[in-house]
C-alpha cells in the first residue's frame, strides 16, 4: 500500500503529527481516547509482533556471545536511572510533592521500557535487534524488582502485584512471539524487510490510536490548570531527555544508535503496566501525570533529530 510506506517513511516528523492528531481529536470526537481504551493490550502487541518479526537473529546471536552491553544497559534502566530518580526526589523532599506525583515518579522508575521502543528504533530506521533484547531482559526480570524499587523510590510502602504483572507480560510476550514467528515462517524475513516502510506506517497509525487513548481530556485540563500540566510535562522531558544525556556520556562505547535507545529505555518507561498493576486505583495526579509522560514519547526522536541537526551544522561551520 503506497499510503502506508509513505506514513513509513515519515519518521520522527510522522510521530510529532500524529501526537498532534492524537491530542485534538478528542476535542471534536469527545470520549473516543476511553473507547479506545480496552484495545491497548493490542496495540502493544502490533509494536511487538512488528519487532519480533523483523528481529535479524545473527545479530542477536552475535550479542548475547559478547553480553556484557546488554547487561550493561540492563542495569543502567532497572538500577542506576531509578538511583538517580530516589536522590532526587530525596534532595527536593518528598514531603513537598503531591502524594500522587510521588507514587507516579516511583512506579514509573520501577517500571520496564515501554513496549514500543523497538517501534521507535524501527521507526527511526535503527536497528531493532539490540532494543528487542534489552526490552525483554528488563521485562523478564520487573516483576521481582518493581516490588523492591518502586517503595525504595517513594519512601514508603506501595503494593506492586508482581505476579499479576507477570502474568500480563508473559501473556503479551509469549503470544506476540509465536504471533511473529508464524509471520517470518509464512511470509519470510526477506519479504518483511522488503516492506519494511509499509509495517513503519501501520505502527505510526497504531502509535496515533495509543496516543488517543491515553490524552482523552488532558487538553481540557491544559486550559483549566495550566500550570499543573507545564509543570508536569516539564518533569516528563527532564527524565526523558536527561536519560538519554547521561546514556550517550556514559555509555559511549556501546555505539550511537545503542546508546541512544538505552537512554530511550531508560528514559520512556511503560507506567500503563504499573497502573494496571496497582489495579487502576490511582490518584488523579498519577493519571494525569502517566498521561504527559506519553509526550516525550512521541517528541523526543523529533527533538533529538533537531539537536543531531543543529550539531552538524555547528561542526560545518566551525571547520
Amino acid at each position: 500500500m503506497g499510503w502506508l510506506a509513505f506514513l513509513g517513511r515519515q519518521g520522527a516528523t510522522g510521530m510529532s503529527v500524529s501526537l498532534l492528531i492524537s491530542a485534538a481529536l478528542p476535542l471534536f470526537v469527545p470520549g473516543a481516547g476511553t473507547a479506545l481504551r480496552p484495545g491497548l493490550p493490542a496495540m502493544i502487541m502490533v509494536f511487538l509482533v512488528n519487532a519480533f518479526a523483523r528481529i535479524d537473529v545473527g545479530d542477536a546471536r552475535q550479542i548475547l556471545a559478547r553480553p556484557a552491553k546488554l547487561l550493561c544497559g540492563l542495569v543502567w534502566v532497572v538500577l542506576v536511572i531509578p538511583t538517580l530518580v530516589w536522590a532526587a526526589l530525596s534532595v527536593v523532599g518528598r514531603e513537598n510533592l503531591d502524594p500522587g506525583l510521588v507514587l507516579a515518579l516511583s512506579l514509573q522508575a520501577a517500571a520496564a521500557p515501554i513496549m514500543a521502543t523497538p517501534a521507535v528504533a524501527m521507526v527511526l530506521e535503527m536497528n531493532v535487534t539490540f532494543s528487542v533484547l534489552l526490552l525483554l531482559a528488563t521485562m523478564i526480570i520487573q516483576p521481582f524488582t518493581a516490588p523492591l524499587v518502586a517503595p525504595w523510590v517513594a519512601g514508603s510502602a506501595i503494593e506492586v502485584d508482581g505476579l499479576l504483572l507477570g502474568r500480563n507480560l508473559l501473556l503479551m510476550i509469549g503470544g506476540s512471539v509465536m504471533i511473529s514467528a508464524v509471520i517470518r515462517r509464512v511470509v519470510g524475513l526477506a519479504t518483511l524487510e522488503k516492506y519494511r516502510f509499509e509495517t513503519s506506517g501501520a505502527n505510526l497509525i497504531v502509535f496515533t490510536l495509543f496516543g488517543l487513548t491515553m490524552f482523552d481530556g488532558v487538553v481540557v485540563r491544559a486550559f483549566t490548570d495550566p500550570w499543573l500540566v507545564a509543570g508536569l510535562s516539564a518533569t516528563a522531558f527532564l527524565i526523558a531527555l536527561g536519560s538519554i544525556a547521561a546514556a550517550f556520556i556514559v555509555l559511549r562505547a556501546f555505539g550511537r544508535d545503542d546508546a541512544f535507545i538505552t537512554g530511550f529505555a531508560a528514559g520512556h518507561r511503560n507506567v500503563g503496566l504499573m497502573a494496571a498493576a496497582q489495579s487502576g486505583s490511582l490518584p488523579d495526579m498519577t493519571w494525569l501525570y502517566f498521561a504527559l509522560v506519553q509526550l516525550p514519547i512521541y517528541l523526543t526522536p523529533q527533538i533529538v533529530r533537531l539537536i543531531a541537526r543543529f550539531g552538524r551544522r555547528l561542526a560545518r561551520l566551525r571547520g
